[in-house]
């Protein structure tokens, strides 16, 4: 039966007029026999349809696995124009050899989770203060002009702390990736999206304990997939509510009479 079914990236071609081109991509982790570590599904979901364009499992979220991946989405004919990420590199130079002019925001969550292991917050107080005013700072979408106003009243406050600075100074660095989402209205700050999806799949795989093979791995992967893609949301909130009752799929082929006629062919 797995066999049988088309590769998840197939159903994406072709959908090109309905996707946002906003991109959310992660890798989740998985035991696969024969392997002396776990290995990553990389996968990235579209940001508006909530649509999984595409996926690739690979030995590691490395720089050819991640140019493979987008060189892939290239062929699909996904009209990439922004990318949220973690602070993943190689995710980022390969988008940028593949798709040379798109944006890429870096997920504010995981930037500043990165800040409060510098800082080792959880277990000396020294640097609460300072991190509760950074918490402060990326706590809403701002314009830069405000952002940065921010920015340089905690730099005075703390400019006698080398650490501090050295963070603030970070953040002036990669203000283009930090605040990449003012570029456009609908660009999220965070990969909270992808991170709902990740919990799903995170409790299937805890019940599977590992795969007997890659080649099984894989089969099982792209089953899943196509079988979120084919489930009605119930549960969207906000500027997404309007999705509940339908399934991304749906939404990104557009053609209502075409979805029907694959929904009976994939008998999912």
């Amino acid at each position: 039966m797995l066999k049988e079914l088309p590769h998840c990236a197939d159903l994406s071609r072709g959908n090109d007029k309905h996707y946002s081109g906003i991109l959310l991509i992660d890798g989740k982790y998985t035991h696969v026999k024969g392997y002396d570590s776990k290995i990553p599904c990389i996968y990235g979901i579209d940001y508006l349809t909530h649509d999984i364009v595409h996926f690739v499992l690979s030995r590691g979220e490395n720089y050819h696995t991640s140019l493979s991946f987008f060189q892939s989405l290239r062929l699909l004919g996904y009209p990439l124009k922004a990318l949220i990420c973690d602070d993943n590199k190689n995710f980022q130079i390969a988008c940028k050899r593949t798709y040379p002019k798109t944006i890429i925001q870096i997920c504010h969550n995981h930037y500043k989770e990165n800040i409060r292991k510098q800082l080792f917050i959880r277990s000396d107080p020294i640097y609460r203060p300072f991190m509760y005013e950074i918490e402060r700072l990326f706590s809403k979408r701002r314009s830069k002009e405000e952002f940065f106003s921010i920015a340089r009243k905690i730099l005075i406050k703390y400019n006698t702390d080398p650490k501090c600075q050295r963070v603030l100074l970070d953040i002036e660095k990669r203000k283009d990736v930090l605040l990449a989402h003012i570029l456009e209205k609908h660009i999220p700050r965070t990969t909270n999206l992808i991170e709902c999806f990740n919990s799903h799949l995170e409790g299937r795989l805890r019940t599977i304990k590992g795969f007997q093979s890659i080649h099984h791995a894989k089969l099982w992967f792209n089953a899943y997939f196509i079988r979120r893609r084919l489930k009605p949301f119930t549960d969207c909130q906000g500027k997404f509510k309007k999705l509940n009752g339908k399934c991304s799929l749906q939404i990104a082929i557009g053609n209502q009479t075409k979805f029907q006629n694959l929904k009976r062919k994939l008998r999912l």
